[in-house]
């Protein structure tokens, strides 16, 4: 069966983007003055609880209005006027599990597509294929009480997916699950961006699975925006460190040059793990003619996703 998808002309709009967006709870400022741009893709979104993750997937879905500040989810305005637009294109796949225990899963997802704005026809037609989708066809008439935890993940990812949303919501999709569960559960995720052309925010504390399936990535902290980008150009932003390798190992009077560049890090069998003040590659070049040193080899070494974490948070780049 192939999933059919409804095509909306969104062209010239970004993903999502804020111009300093500000959100309180009362006097409590729980957004300060967001600025952000993002690219149709996979987002993956990180941040200690109270980070303020909540409070911005509730803002793009338009349940909480700005304090100061705007901004636009695929070119739909966040305000009063509409929001209910927006979470009409929107999908959104909860944490918690809501599901009706002694309904079908066929029942529930096209209940949900009615909810969304699709005729009672429409609704089933697209029930069927989401949950095909998905890889609940066989199970879609029994009742979702007898599911197992991976099978009602699945449920609620079809229930976001049933009105054809350029945009969902997914919020903690591995949660309670095992590692062949969560595998599978990421490689939909992967499937709903490549086979439905829809794009994903994904917010998680796993920050292996936001790794594996992301493109972009967005790091909150505090109410506040640490980075945001791709995650290619985030590791090489984040992170100046290098492996340098010289012909010959350095001189104890060499190694103590290092610090004209950088820190070193550490020195294993004369392979050097050394933190540059300049992301350029050229620099241990020019400070090796200088030092009298033959170098040659210069590998970046790019952070893992949990160093880069660590780093914004802290507000260090080096």
């Amino acid at each position: 069966m192939q999933v059919s998808r409804r095509r909306v002309d969104h062209k010239g709009d970004a993903l999502i983007s804020f111009q300093d967006l500000e959100v309180r709870y009362g006097p409590t400022i729980a957004l300060k003055g967001l600025n952000l741009a993002l690219e149709d893709g996979i987002v993956g979104l990180l941040g200690p609880n109270g980070s303020g993750k909540s409070t911005l997937l509730k803002t793009l879905l338009g349940l909480l209005k700005p304090y100061r500040g705007g901004g636009a989810v695929m070119g739909i305005p966040l305000d009063d006027a509409a929001s209910l637009r927006l979470r009409a294109t929107i999908g959104y796949m909860p944490e918690y599990d809501a599901l009706i225990e002694d309904v079908s899963a066929y029942e529930q997802v096209a209940f949900w597509g009615e909810l969304s704005g699709l005729n009672r026809e429409q609704a089933r037609d697209r029930s069927h294929e989401v949950l095909y989708f998905v890889g609940l066809d066989e199970s879609r008439y029994r009742n979702v009480s007898g599911y197992s935890t991976g099978m009602r993940q699945r449920v609620k990812l079809a229930q976001a997916l049933v009105h054809s949303p350029r945009l969902v919501f997914l919020d903690e999709p591995t949660n309670g699950l095992d590692p062949f569960g969560r595998r599978k559960m990421l490689e939909l995720v992967l499937k709903v961006r490549s086979e439905l052309s829809t794009s994903v925010i994904l917010a998680s504390h796993l920050l292996e699975d936001v790794e594996r399936v992301s493109d972009q990535l967005v790091i909150l902290d505090k109410g506040e925006i640490r980075a945001s980008g791709k995650m290619a150009d985030l590791r090489h932003i984040l992170s100046k460190r290098f492996e340098l390798r010289f012909l010959a190992p350095l001189t104890p009077e060499q190694e103590a040059r290092l610090a004209e560049i950088g820190g070193l890090l550490e020195n294993l069998n004369g392979l050097y793990d050394i933190e540059l003040r300049e992301t350029d590659a050229s620099v241990p070049f020019k400070w090796a003619e200088s030092a009298g040193a033959v170098l040659v080899q210069v590998t970046p070494r790019l952070d893992r996703l949990d160093e880069i974490l660590i780093r914004a948070i802290r507000g260090t780049n080096a």
